[in-house]
């Protein structure tokens, strides 16, 4: 059986759609949307950064795989010779490979892991990318008096008029209350 499960974003843009949609009927509100996905996937900018990160997360599986095939290697000879190894000897090559086998994993970690390189590459090529998709935004939301202009893709508020930000109102309320306790 599938559950469907609401983040906290999509209960946000379903709370604001629904908002907006009462507040429609006035003039001077004017909501947009935009798909992120298609920005991604048409955008030159995206098209060079992501070419420069595959280059990259390439690079990176190359060596991975070339110390793999080198632990692997060492684990054959080691099986090979085990029979006419003495056990001191035996013991210092288990040692040996127990280490390439952490510095392996360890590799794989800092590449792979959560905040290993492939995470920060794409953080740093994806950034500025971001930016300007949010420098564009405020443009067109200023010029074109947008009021909201939301991203159809995670339902996520992506422009906002300054007008409608609730934020200082709720911090106000919020300490006026704590200060009255």
């Amino acid at each position: 059986m599938r559950t469907t499960r609401f983040g906290a974003g999509t209960v946000l843009a379903a709370f604001l759609l629904v908002f907006c949609a009462g507040l429609a009927q006035a003039d001077d509100l004017k909501i947009g949307f935009i798909d992120s996905e298609r920005i991604f996937a048409e955008y030159e900018g995206t098209k060079s950064a992501q070419s420069e990160f595959n280059a990259q997360l390439d690079q990176w599986t190359r060596d991975l795989e070339a110390r793999r095939a080198e632990y692997e290697q060492m684990v054959s000879d080691y099986e090979n010779q085990a029979l006419i190894l003495s056990e001191p000897k035996k013991r210092e090559r288990e040692e040996e490979l127990t280490k390439k086998r952490s510095e392996l994993e360890a590799m794989a970690q800092d590449i792979w892991g959560p905040n290993g390189k492939v995470a920060q590459r794409n953080e740093e090529l994806t950034r500025p990318i971001v930016e300007k998709i949010r420098e564009v935004l405020k443009r067109i939301g200023e010029a074109e008096k947008f009021s909201i202009i939301f991203d159809a893709t995670d339902g996520n508020v992506v422009y906002a008029d300054d007008a409608l930000d609730l934020t200082g109102r709720v911090i106000e309320e919020l300490n006026a209350a704590a200060a009255n306790r």
